[in-house]
């Protein structure tokens, strides 16, 4: 069985350049989920760091929700 996310269903917007990222927090680059591994850097940083084009927050429960279903 195949689990889709639909991430129009997600609230997940783009991160200015300028805001905080934080450690051990997940992010969404360039499509990816990705954990922090550094704390109190701008998201221009984090985006040299790790080579990527965008940020996004991650929607943590909305992915949990679609990929396992609500719980009964």
């Amino acid at each position: 069985m195949t689990n889709h996310i639909d991430t129009s269903k997600l609230d997940e917007p783009i991160l200015d350049d300028r805001d905080t990222v934080y450690a051990d927090f997940m992010y969404v680059a360039d499509g990816k989920v990705v954990l922090s591994d550094w704390h109190a850097i701008t998201v221009r940083e984090f985006k040299i760091r790790i080579n990527a084009k965008e940020i996004r927050r991650c929607d943590i429960y909305g992915r949990s929700d679609q990929y396992f279903g609500r719980a009964a």
